[in-house]
């Protein structure tokens, strides 16, 4: 499957000076731990949209692989195209349906009708041009294919009873917003809205709230996702190194458990012929 180019490659650059550029050290463990508290509801929600072996799927920001590899499997007499804007993390995918594409979801296409089932998580919520791409997306499916879309949702932090941890949710959010145009509100307020303004249908939408405190999974993507922020929270005034300290030490208080985001799952059908 090949990719329409329209544009150079822009979105990488952006990414490249952002708390989630694939060149910090820790980023590559910091995807593999979202994987971990992530994936088991990835899973599941593709597997109710009735995958079937001879599928074409299309993986958009497939991060470190591990939705790739899984619908390469789950899907053995099909194909899957597992794309990024940076492919770093992606060299270790091997199999014969799967392939691993360098693309620009923002500037560059894939032909009208190429896959049955699209899936992107935490892509378009970092992505200034989301509605765009959005709609964009839903020219690559088959009729009757499927577009699931996951995304971040900042507000469980609103009601936090720690002043600390909602000026952490604050900060962060200004940060990715300054960064490269992230809006961590934006799946709260559009899906499923936004896939049936694109002409979806048989929508659905699932919401699980993530914890931290706990020493869970969650806890463990939540602190190393704030270590990374750090010094572009820091530098830009957002908190002060003692707010950060402050903040983290509150979380190892054995009494402390909170709800710093949860992920939203909606998707959506192209309608049959």
């Amino acid at each position: 499957m090949s990719a329409l180019s329209n544009s150079t490659s822009s979105t990488a650059d952006r990414y490249a000076t952002s708390m989630i550029a694939h060149q910090l050290p820790t980023e590559r463990q910091r995807l593999h731990l979202l994987g971990q508290m992530l994936d088991p509801d990835t899973f599941r929600i593709l597997e109710q949209r009735g995958i079937q072996p001879s599928w074409a799927c299309l993986e958009l920001g497939a991060g470190t692989g591990s939705i790739a590899r899984w619908l390469a499997g789950y899907c053995p007499h099909g194909h899957v195209v597992a794309t990024d804007s940076d492919t770093c993390f992606l060299s270790e995918l091997s199999a014969p349906n799967l392939q691993v594409l360098r693309h620009d979801v923002v500037t560059e296409d894939f032909p009208a009708g190429s896959f049955d089932l699209i899936h992107a998580r935490w892509l378009l919520a970092n992505l200034p041009e989301r509605e765009e791409v959005l709609a964009k997306a839903v020219t690559w499916l088959v009729p009757g294919g499927w577009l699931v879309i996951e995304d971040p949702d900042r507000t469980p932090l609103d009601a936090s009873p720690h002043p600390i941890l909602r000026r952490f949710g604050d900060a962060v959010e200004q940060l990715v917003a300054e960064s490269h145009g992230a809006d961590l509100r934006w799946a709260r307020r559009r899906l499923p809205a936004a896939l049936a303004e694109v002409g979806l249908v048989e929508l659905g939408i699932s919401v699980s709230v993530k914890t931290v405190g706990d020493g869970g999974a969650d806890d463990a993507a939540y602190r190393m996702t704030m270590a990374q922020a750090r010094p572009g929270l820091v530098d830009r005034g957002l908190l002060s190194e003692a707010e950060y300290e402050a903040g983290m030490a509150l979380l190892d208080e054995p009494a402390v458990i909170d709800a710093p985001f949860a992920n939203i799952i909606a998707w959506g059908r192209r309608p049959p012929r």
